[in-house]
């Protein structure tokens, strides 16, 4: 028999972190504290697949723990407890902590069950080891979606030439390039060509968990950036108007981090999206797929 996955809770509050136990106890190893930096510790010791925290605690945040447990224990599936208001944990915890899921509260015990039963299978899905003949040097690609023609040249000038840059103006011209290219990388606004680009970005990580995105934009809704996390997994968060350090370490990261995803496809699950909610989105999502649907296929022999 296999032995049970481990969920780690961590919350400042032990009445919450009783309420999660039962939640979990007979199906998982459950380990709780309330204390950060004893998770730490905890977590040095023996790995966990799963770690659940809440954001606001006096120790140390939330995002911040999270961010430890992506350095010490990069195989486990990271969920954030958190309120909508919290527009600063949401930020922090999606560019610092990468990760997996906000948990609204009051959080739904029959969705946060399933939730961690997928975190779970992830995280035992990632001890497999990458196949060597996946590790091949592939033309890397950048795709940036803005009306602002300074942000294409802003991202050229800091990749230079080692790095194909592409840019669009539109959702269509946007999967014309991804049609024609082995597109890597996104920079995207959240509104292109008067299209809210939102349910694009959910519907492409859908059908290719490989692209990672980075999105531009001066807006501050705390509910929109948790949906382009839970369903569209997005990778960076920045704000505008950018600032060229912040944008250069970020293009670095994700270029790597599509490389491990290309080379290692076992490494997709961890990047699975939730079902997309918003009618506006799904009705953009499903024209994406449409066009996925319709692009180049390898060649038959017959």
């Amino acid at each position: 028999m296999s032995p049970r996955p481990t969920l780690m809770l961590v919350d400042d509050e032990a009445r919450i972190l009783r309420s999660l136990a039962m939640l979990f106890r007979g199906a998982y190893d459950v380990r709780m504290t309330t204390d950060a930096r004893e998770a730490l510790t905890m977590l040095d010791a023996a790995p966990a697949q799963v770690v659940i925290s809440d954001q606001r605690m006096p120790i140390m945040s939330g995002a911040a723990f999270l961010r430890e447990v992506r350095q010490r224990s990069p195989q486990s599936m990271r969920l954030l407890l958190t309120g909508y208001s919290e527009l600063d944990a949401v930020v922090a915890s999606v560019n610092e902590g990468e990760i997996f899921r906000f948990i609204h509260k009051p959080w739904d015990a029959a969705n946060l069950r399933q939730t961690v039963d997928e975190a779970a299978r992830i995280a035992l899905s990632l001890t497999a080891p990458v196949d060597p003949g996946l590790r091949q040097a592939h033309a890397e690609t950048v795709l940036v979606i803005d009306d602002d023609p300074e942000v294409a040249l802003a991202v050229k000038g800091l990749l230079g030439e080692s790095v194909t840059v592409h840019d669009a103006r539109s959702i269509d011209a946007a999967m014309a390039l991804i049609d024609a290219h082995p597109v890597g990388v996104i920079v995207s606004d959240l509104v292109v060509g008067g299209e809210h680009v939102a349910g694009m970005l959910k519907g492409l990580k859908a059908q290719r968990p490989e692209i990672v995105s980075l999105v531009l934009t001066p807006f501050q809704d705390v509910s929109l950036f948790v949906g382009l996390i839970n369903q569209g997994q997005v990778y960076r968060l920045l704000p505008k108007p950018l600032r060229r350090g912040p944008l250069g370490a970020s293009l670095a990261s994700a270029l790597r981090h599509h490389r491990s995803l290309r080379n290692a496809p076992g490494l997709r699950d961890a990047h699975r999206v939730e079902p997309i909610r918003d009618v506006g989105e799904r009705s953009v999502a499903e024209r994406v797929m449409g066009l996925l649907s319709r692009l180049r296929r390898p060649a038959i022999a017959g």
